[in-house]
């Protein structure tokens, strides 16, 4: 049997500050890629049924103070993305109109964001890859977000979801206010700007 040695402890002497981890590190588009990735393999993401009725998912949405969530299917499958722009906004409104139904009647499946939307990579690409690179490939593809995916595991010659990046994230982290509506130029001012460049 190993011997074992009790750790030397102390008394707590007075009030002590609790420190506080280091979430939004300044990051520069020379930076790893993966630093401004969602990693779902170190916390899960926040999901929400493709079944569930508009009025719900509302609830849910704004209970949950979750600005995106990540649809799934009946077996927990990632199908799509809605964010609670599209919940509140007219978007569920106009699509009722068109199913010619009330909005209750409206499921979240009706009004996501279906994956085949978005670009995507894979995880062992984005390990060769930087910030800059990331803002590149947000230019080009005028996305808000791109997935991230890496071999199944458990489903051999599959892959699944490990990642998700979003251009606001990336704007916020190079502290960069992000103007959606001018996308390209945006990108552009991020990498000038944090390197010290202007037109």
């Amino acid at each position: 049997m190993m011997n074992y040695r009790a750790l030397p402890t102390s008394e707590v002497i007075g009030s002590q500050r609790i420190v506080e981890p280091n979430l939004s590190p300044e990051l520069t588009p020379d930076d790893p890629a993966t630093s401004v990735m969602r990693d779902f393999r170190k916390k899960r993401p926040a999901t929400i049924s493709a079944d569930l009725h508009i009025p719900e998912a509302r609830v849910l949405m704004k209970t949950a103070d979750v600005p995106l969530k990540l649809v799934v299917n009946r077996v927990g499958e990632f199908i799509g993305i809605i964010s609670l722009k599209d919940i509140l906004g007219k978007k569920a409104m106009s699509k009722a109109h068109g199913m010619g139904v009330g909005v209750e009647e409206v499921q979240v499946r009706d009004i996501m964001h279906p994956a085949n939307e978005f670009p995507s990579i894979h995880i062992r690409n984005l390990h060769d890859m930087r910030i800059g690179d990331v803002v590149e490939t947000f230019n080009r593809t005028n996305s808000d977000h791109f997935l991230v995916f890496e071999d199944d595991a458990e489903n051999p010659g599959n892959t699944c979801l490990c990642g998700l990046i979003s251009a606001s994230l990336v704007a916020r982290r190079l502290h960069i206010a992000l103007d959606s509506s001018a996308r390209a130029r945006s990108f552009s001012d991020i990498v000038n700007a944090v390197h010290g460049h202007f037109e």
